[in-house]
């Protein structure tokens, strides 16, 4: 099952087939990224890249806007083990719509190790007021935070821990 089944209502979750394409063989996996998956019109984004899920959201992060794509990321992130939440399109966040993004994905992964992108300044203030960085990593950009987690699997850095 794909992320793309998985955002169907209509197929159950499958939390051992996330990040899995098909290949010649109905079980071989094809290596390499996962196609992105766009959904709410384009303002959720989903796609696997080195094992990691990368949920990308555009526009607001309102409680509203929070709880309408709650139904849908807990069928998509539904046996995710490692996320990033990139919130470098976000041009209005609400602390009630990101509390209510973490309950939703506290659910869905049942508190799967994850990190938060924001590479504006302004944002990561933001963040920091709220206690974000105290409990969760924060980084500029995807990449950083796939390397941090690469790096710390090698031994080096101190990956995704949140800032003390």
């Amino acid at each position: 099952m794909t992320i793309t089944d998985r955002a169907d209502p209509d197929t159950g979750p499958d939390p051992g087939r996330l990040g899995v394409r098909r290949g010649d063989g109905a079980d071989d996996p094809v290596t390499g990224p996962m196609p992105a998956v766009d959904l709410h019109d384009g303002r959720v984004r989903v796609h696997v890249d080195r094992g990691v899920t990368v949920v990308a959201l555009d526009g607001g992060l309102d409680e509203a806007f929070a709880r309408q794509i709650g139904p849908t990321l807990r069928r998509v992130l539904a046996g995710a083990h490692l996320l990033v939440v990139d919130l470098d399109q976000v041009a209005l966040l609400e602390d009630a719509g990101l509390a209510e993004l973490e309950r939703t994905v506290d659910a869905a992964t049942g508190g799967a190790e994850r990190c938060v992108v924001a590479s504006r300044l302004s944002g990561r203030m933001v963040l920091e007021r709220w206690g974000v960085t105290e409990r969760t990593a924060v980084f500029t950009s995807v990449a950083d935070a796939l390397q941090a987690k690469a790096f710390l699997a090698n031994g080096y850095g101190e990956g995704w821990r949140p800032s003390p």
